[in-house]
């Protein structure tokens, strides 16, 4: 069965009747942009009759020019809209495939020199200390040296603050995160570690790159340009590493 789009476009083409060719351009013109004028309007554009309009309508095969205006309209619903929202998957997922380039391009870089670090880390143990923002992806690390065979404590800033007086700096490595906001107390631990030994590898926002430019150890930047600083989006990128660096070291 013909649409009646193509209904609409052969009487234009074939009828010699030059008001039923005025009819049908105007009609399939407004369609391509959704407009669907009432009869008296389109009557009134193409300077003829509502009679002449409801005798085209008929022409096209349907009872008259209300049937033929719904019909248009499903047909543009099924067909232009259903395209439009495919067309704006295809570029989400244009969108998405890219994003997952970029990250994983971070992951190789950041992945490859922690997993150096981690390997080569003195007696074998780290402490972990993050931002609040981080401390839920954190807790995968932990797993994942762990399951390495790596020696290491994730010290929660809220809670364990005070082990760190129990711990020898000096014969140790740390890992400091830093991200989103009230970061005070961290900050402070860092800078009193720093005071004892250079085993140390730091993950931080780029707000925290002119404190940090001056360091001499491991420092690795999130990528804030393509990646939002959410607490979702830094939770993925660090769950994301972790498990390259698991693959790295097995």
């Amino acid at each position: 069965m013909k649409s009646i789009y193509t209904r609409i476009d052969n009487l234009g083409k074939e009828n010699r009747n030059t008001v039923f060719k005025i009819i049908s351009k105007k009609i399939l013109d407004d369609f391509s942009n959704g407009i669907f004028l009432s009869q008296e309007d389109l009557a009134f554009s193409c300077h003829c009759s509502k009679a002449t309009i409801t005798s085209f309508s008929k022409a096209a095969l349907v009872s008259g020019y209300r049937e033929l205006q719904i019909r248009l309209k499903i047909e543009f619903e099924n067909n232009f809209i259903l395209k439009v929202s495919n067309n704006t998957m295809n570029e989400k997922q244009v969108l998405f495939d890219e994003k997952n380039k970029i990250l994983n391009k971070w992951i190789d870089e950041v992945g490859t020199s922690l997993c150096k670090f981690f390997k080569e880390l003195k007696n074998n143990k780290i402490f972990i200390f993050s931002s609040y923002q981080t401390e839920y992806s954190t807790i995968f690390l932990e797993d994942v040296l762990l399951k390495n065979n790596i020696d290491n404590k994730f010290i929660k800033i809220e809670r364990d603050i005070l082990s760190i007086t129990n711990i020898d700096i000096n014969q140790n490595n740390f890992l400091f995160i830093f991200s989103g906001r009230d970061n005070n107390i961290l900050k402070k631990v860092f800078e009193h570690v720093i005071k004892y030994t250079n085993n140390i590898a730091i993950i931080a926002s780029l707000n925290w790159k002119d404190y940090l430019s001056g360091n001499k150890n491991n420092v690795y930047y999130f990528d804030n340009e393509n990646f939002e600083k959410t607490f979702i989006d830094r939770n993925f990128e660090l769950i994301h590493l972790w498990k390259y660096i698991d693959f790295l070291m097995n």
